[in-house]
Order: structure tokens, then sequence, then C-alpha cells
């Protein structure tokens, strides 16, 4: 950039561009030009000479970058129809995928990147003895053909609702079956940063992480008691 009033009157701008190595880039000079009291100019100011950065460079301020992202909540999902039933495995899983920001640092463009690295799920079951899990997993849903979901595959199983009358939420409905109403899932996604410079492929990682959270909305977790019947699925008596 070529300030008002750098040269004298008769004279010209010589730009001499600094050569740089590879995996550095080119900063132009900072020349700055005050406003006078009666609205005329100093003469311009160089403040600093070109010079060749690198990332390291930059990592101070992609850091900063970095931990004032605004980064999306992923949705997260456990999959099941209300009610869900005790000592059935519910999978839950997210859609965290990569989240990207674009700055300029140093005069430079930067891509700052967020990634999902950790999920950290809490399933609201203080009955069950652990209703925590923590994975590098985001889960996947079921489909149809698939197995069914075991404890392999990312998600909770419900084994105990509380007892009725005493925790809060659990109750007894008219046939004596207990339920527990209000339960909700809640995700916390750990995002690692790391940046490039545009047009570069050679990420830096970014020291540090960012939590978000995310929350299913509540549902009811009830219990499935078997039953003797004497009609089979086409009304035939059977006993």
């Amino acid at each position: 950039m070529t300030a008002q009033g750098a040269c004298p009157e008769g004279t010209d701008v010589a730009e001499i561009t600094m050569p740089c190595e590879e995996g550095e880039y080119a900063l132009d000079a900072l020349w700055v030009q005050r406003v006078r009291d009666d609205g005329s100019y100093d003469e311009a100011e160089q403040l600093t000479d070109d010079e060749c950065i690198t990332p390291a460079d930059l990592a101070a301020q992609a850091r900063r970058e970095f931990k004032t992202m605004k980064i999306e909540a992923p949705v997260a999902t456990m999959q099941g129809n209300p009610p869900m039933i005790v000592n059935v495995h519910y999978p839950a899983y997210t859609s965290a995928t990569a989240q990207d920001r674009t700055v300029t640092l140093l005069g430079v463009p930067v891509v700052i990147r967020a990634d999902p690295a950790e999920f950290t799920w809490n399933f609201d079951d203080p009955y069950s003895g652990g209703d925590t899990l923590t994975t590098t997993d985001p889960g996947r849903p079921w489909h149809e053909g698939d197995p069914t979901p075991d404890k392999s595959w990312v998600g909770h199983t419900y084994s105990r609702l509380g007892t009725p009358g005493e925790d809060a939420g659990t109750a007894v409905d008219d046939n004596g079956n207990a339920y527990r109403t209000g339960v909700a899932v809640a995700l916390t996604t750990t995002w690692q940063g790391r940046f490039r410079v545009q047009g570069t492929s050679t990420w830096t990682d970014i020291p540090g992480t960012i939590t978000t959270t995310s929350t299913t909305g509540p549902t009811t977790v009830t219990e499935a008691r078997t039953r003797l019947v004497c009609d089979d699925l086409d009304g035939n008596t059977v006993c």
C-alpha cells in the first residue's frame, strides 16, 4: 500500500519485494499518516519493514481467534420412539463435523478449523450404575437390516427407573407399570483447533480446546412387563 505523501513531489515509489523462502509469507511494511488538528496530513511514517513470516509467527493470534470462534453445537440424537423401554440398548449419535472460519492475521488470510475430537454423553440416568460415556466415536444410527444394537454401539441401556413416589419424575401408571418422565440426554463435544494459510494445504495445530453442549428433548422411560395371554396376534384362542 502506498501512503499519501510518502514521497516528495517529483519522485515515485519504488516497490521492492522481499524474497521469502518456502513456507514463509510476505508481510508488507506498515505505514501510517496522521491527521493534524487543521485536517491536513502529516508526512507518512513507516512503522515496520517488509518481512517474511511463518506459521509460528501467526500461532498466538490463531489461538486467540480459535478461543473466540463461534462453533455451532451439533445435533445430538438418542434413537428410539418414546416411551423408551428399560433393558433395551438405544443408539446415540451426533452430526458433528469440522467447522471453518476465515480471518486475516498480520495481513495474511488464514483458515481456522475446529475439529470434533471427543464426545461425552450424559444419559440422565442416576439409577443404572453410570450415566456418562466419553468416546472419540460420534456414534451411528440403526437402520433397517442392521444387527440389533448392543453395548458395542455408542448408546445407553436404562435398567432402573428409581423409586416411584421418592425419586423425581418416577411414578406408576394405572396398569402398575413404573415410568420416569423428563429424561433428557446431554452431549458435550470437545473441539480441537488448527490453522493453515489460505491457499496452502499444511495445517498447524492450535493448543487448547473448546466445548459445546447439545441436549435432546425430554422423553419418558418405562417398564415393559411380560403378561400371559390366551389370544395370538391373529385373534385365535390358544388356551
